[in-house]
């Protein structure tokens, strides 16, 4: 039985921010989100964006539009603080529509 190769690490397709649209979320949330949503844990690394899911689609990434991202430092997206904060993370994006 063949099996297809796995795509090589680094090598993914990815859904590209458009620049405007980065500088324009950056503006938004005014740095990372996590203090204002619910983190005692003081900020640390760039500001990255991390998108957000409406609902739960594993495998199904988020459109990359400002519904759907949010500002995270490198601290609070890669440390699994986003993904456990998912629920807050969406409360935030509604009230900022």
């Amino acid at each position: 039985m063949m099996f297809p190769k796995p795509a090589p690490r680094g090598k993914r397709s990815r859904d590209r921010v458009d620049p405007a649209l980065h500088t324009a979320v950056m503006w938004r949330d005014g740095g990372c989100v996590a203090p204002i949503v619910d983190s005692p844990d003081a900020c640390r690394g760039r500001l990255t964006l991390d998108h957000v899911k409406d609902h739960l689609r594993m495998g199904i990434r988020a459109p990359s539009d400002a519904r759907h991202l949010v500002t995270l430092c490198e601290h609070h997206h890669l440390d699994g603080w986003a993904t456990s904060h998912r629920p807050e993370l969406r409360t935030y994006l509604r009230v900022q529509a």
